[in-house]
């Protein structure tokens, strides 16, 4: 009975994909999440008549706060906590209280909305040009697309960023036109990359499985030969046995 449990009993040991898939989905839908209320906020902020910058202000800090704790959940969920290089719980928190403070002072942040919206939309940006260096890393031919969208969204939360009024003046409700654009390009970059990374997963499997069929082969024809090269043995044996 015993040695029935102890073949039962077995190590624990990490599912290393199964991390990195669960990891891929929460990123995934956070970032879809994320584009879903740029795009809300710029359109409300455009063409709904009545709506204050105060709204907009406690809306950031809610995003803000919303994703601190997708950080923290995250760091949990994914058992991030079994390595030493992950300080999502600390980022997370930190971000948190960032959120927290915006949501506290708001009144008085409502004059560096534009600020605002281009760390936002700085934020996205940035990971819009990982996702490019991702499909250029594969070799994937459209990672110029998303290398522009990336550039060009990176452009507007400078202009934001440093209040180019030269350029932000000329068009009414600029803060939150570029919102809402990148929003819409920031799922048009979540669909290209996750179709590309599809592909290129399907073709690595493709090759490995290839690479699994020549081995197999390899291995077999190496079996044949030695039982090839026995029985000749064993032939030129009795040979010399009847010679004898």
């Amino acid at each position: 009975m015993e040695k029935k449990k102890n073949k039962k009993e077995k190590p624990y040991v990490m599912p290393q994909d199964q991390l990195t898939q669960t990891t891929g989905w929460l990123g995934t839908i956070f970032l879809v999440t994320v584009a879903a209320l740029f795009i809300l906020v710029g359109g409300v902020m455009l063409f709904v008549d009545g709506i204050k910058e105060l709204y907009l202000i406690y809306m950031i800090s809610a995003l803000l706060i919303a994703l601190g704790i997708g950080l923290i959940v995250k760091y949990f969920v994914t058992e991030a906590y079994r390595s030493m290089h992950d300080y999502g719980f600390s980022g997370g928190a930190l971000i948190v209280i960032l959120g927290g403070c915006s949501l506290a002072r708001a009144g008085q942040l409502t004059a560096q909305i534009a600020a605002f919206v281009g760390l936002l939309v700085l934020a996205v940006a940035v990971v819009m040009l990982q996702q490019a260096m991702q499909l250029h890393i594969m070799r994937k031919k459209v990672w110029i697309v998303v290398l522009v969208i990336s550039l060009v969204t990176l452009l507007s939360a400078v202009l934001l960023l440093f209040d180019i009024r030269s350029v932000t003046g000329k068009i009414d409700g600029f803060a939150y036109w570029v919102l809402l654009i990148a929003g819409v390009l920031a799922l048009l970059c979540l669909l290209i990359s996750g179709i590309g990374v599809k592909i290129f997963q399907h073709q690595e499997r493709e090759e490995m499985q290839r690479m699994q069929k020549e081995q197999q082969l390899a291995f077999a024809r190496e079996e044949e030969q030695k039982r090839l090269e026995s029985t000749m043995k064993k032939i030129e044996d009795e040979s010399c046995t009847h010679t004898t």
